[in-house]
């Protein structure tokens, strides 16, 4: 498959998944601040935890934030693009290469903001980066794995980035080129 279709795949099933983000786990994490809870007894919480926030007992209900996928220690403007590199399923050495290419490639730009969304535990090297990274575990138990779950979840909180996949960053110079003109 080449660059191109690929992109277009990624990205069409990521719209896919983002379109049905599941409720529950982002209003867990309060990802969703502005949203009513579901149930009478969340609800009266809610109005207990205000008045004793109120009263200084407890630290108040978290704002909600804009998502920020720019790093603190890496020098990058405030309105920086996100860009969504997807490396799911990717061997180690696979995703180092593709790194670089990346790396090289996005370099002289500020207005970009990279996000590694890996399977792969080497943190050392990704520190060095200087991108965000999703790490996605495959663990296994009842249910939904904790791994597709968690892909939606970044489906839905990164659907406004620029998604890639990792083939990407060993494209030729035209197929770079086209990559980003693809929608």
């Amino acid at each position: 498959m080449s660059v191109i279709a690929e992109t277009k795949a990624l990205r069409r099933q990521l719209r896919t998944l983002a379109a049905k983000p599941e409720w529950d786990l982002l209003a867990r994490y309060d990802l969703l601040g502005k949203k009513p809870p579901s149930t009478f007894k969340e609800r009266v919480w809610r109005r207990i935890r205000r008045l004793m926030s109120a009263a200084g007992l407890i630290s108040p209900h978290v704002s909600p934030y804009p998502w920020m996928s720019t790093l603190k220690h890496r020098a990058v403007t405030a309105n920086a693009k996100t860009w969504l590199i997807w490396a799911i399923g990717a061997d180690r050495d696979e995703l180092r290469a593709a790194c670089e290419g990346f790396s090289t490639r996005l370099q002289s730009e500020e207005g970009i903001a990279a996000v590694l969304v890996t399977d792969v535990a080497d943190f050392a090297y990704f520190s060095r980066l200087g991108w965000l990274v999703e790490y996605l575990p495959n663990l296994s138990g009842e249910g939904q794995s904790y791994q597709q779950r968690k892909q939606t979840y970044l489906a839905w909180r990164y659907r406004n980035a620029c998604i890639v996949p990792l083939s990407a960053g060993q494209a030729s110079e035209s197929e770079w080129n086209a990559v980003l003109k693809v929608s």
